[in-house]
């Protein structure tokens, strides 16, 4: 209702300028008829009521066009007097109230002369017209004193209703704002989190999946010189499933009752990391320089991803005999670590996919950064990357 009213406010100022010119058109029509020979005597009286219905009409879409239409009613009137009921002049103090809440600034002050000169020239006219000031003086200086004063207060009406007006309008317009960036806002969270999720689910399947196919592999080669390898490999595929469907099952609980969504793994459970990927084929070696208690949980939790994504890509694309060395120095004021790997059959550009992205943006989060590319070593890749201590990720 109030978008439909808000909608067909410009009628307005319309309909009572159309209802204005009936109701005079209808009262008058018998003192100005429109006939042969009457002519001269009412056109004036029309024009005026035309010019003034103007005014009225176009009041708050066009002031200037209102403020002109009704001088031009006034001058009409002081060339050509008509007489008409003194009350008529009521629709003048409809476009100084209607102007004067529609304009601002510079205008407004011009709306201010245009009232107290509607209101000088009103007087003048009942004085010339109708001889109010006849027989008594002192209505004379009355009329020129009391008539402006009414259009400077109509001018001082209008301005504080248009103020309010346009305030309401304000403070409708910023609750539509502050609603559309509490949309985005939501919208970001939800785009950022379905971002991490994947992350989180990646980092966990590319992983186990690559130690599975490793092993599914080897034991396929095995099984004819090796058959007492295979059931080593079989287990190592079981526990690296198990071990992901775990982490999953972590994640998603975590979903449910932490809205950060993290999972559990953190620096202490490289070890265990580190033999799946030895039993996968990587040889990987793990040094660990001062410690890293002074790291939160979910800084942890990114350097465990990181770490664990550069193995697994040292896994996918190293090749036979490939090689990983993760060093781990948290001897300064925050955790240094680096993952070197060798063995790939040829140097390739870094990786693009969402792997290296999600180490980088996994650091950043941590508050620390992350580079990676090619090593001096042909055929080999390194990782560096800083998480300062103590910084919420």
């Amino acid at each position: 209702m109030r978008e439909l009213v808000h909608r067909g406010r410009w009628l307005a100022e319309p309909v009572v300028a159309i209802a204005y010119f009936i109701l005079w058109a209808l009262g008058e029509a018998g003192h100005y008829p429109i006939i042969a020979g009457m002519l001269r005597a009412s056109l004036p009286f029309w024009a005026f009521l035309v010019l003034i219905t103007v005014a009225i009409g176009v009041s708050r879409l066009q002031p200037v066009v209102a403020m002109s239409a009704a001088t031009a009613a006034l001058l009409l009137q002081l060339v050509f007097p008509s007489g008409p009921d003194p009350s008529i002049y009521i629709g003048f103090g409809i476009v100084v109230a209607v102007v004067s809440a529609t304009v601002r600034g510079r205008w407004s002050v011009v709306a201010l002369a245009f009232a107290v000169g509607v209101g000088l020239s009103i007087a003048g006219l009942l004085c010339y017209l109708y001889g109010a000031d006849r027989g008594e003086p002192a209505v004379r200086t009355t009329l020129f004193i009391a008539l402006p004063f009414v259009g400077a207060f109509l001018w001082l009406t209008g301005t504080y209703i248009g103020l309010r007006l346009r305030a309401g309008r304000d403070r409708l317009a910023l609750a539509r704002t502050t609603a559309e960036l509490e949309r985005a806002e939501v919208d970001a969270t939800v785009t950022e989190e379905r971002e991490r999720i994947a992350q989180d689910v990646h980092d966990i399947m590319a992983h186990s999946l690559s130690v599975i196919l490793a092993q599914a592999d080897g034991a396929r080669f095995l099984a004819d010189e090796r058959p007492d390898a295979v059931p080593a490999s079989l287990a190592t595929i079981a526990e690296t499933a198990r071990t992901s469907l775990t982490e999953v099952r972590v994640l998603i609980e975590t979903l449910v009752s932490d809205p950060q969504g993290h999972s559990t793994p953190a620096l202490a459970d490289l070890d265990e990391l580190v033999q799946r990927l030895r039993d996968a084929g990587l040889a990987v070696e793990l040094e660990r320089f001062g410690d890293v208690d002074a790291l939160t949980p979910a800084q942890e939790l990114a350097a465990y991803r990181i770490v664990q994504e550069g193995l697994t890509n040292a896994l996918k694309h190293g090749g036979r005999g490939a090689a990983a060395r993760v060093v781990l120095d948290a001897r300064g004021p925050g955790l240094t670590l680096g993952i070197s790997s060798t063995g790939r059959a040829e140097v390739a550009a870094p990786p693009g996919g969402r792997g290296l992205h999600g180490m980088r943006e996994r650091a950043r989060l941590a508050g620390g950064w992350l580079e990676a590319g090619e090593d001096d070593v042909p055929g080999g890749y390194r990782v560096t990357g800083y998480i300062p201590s103590g910084v919420p990720a």
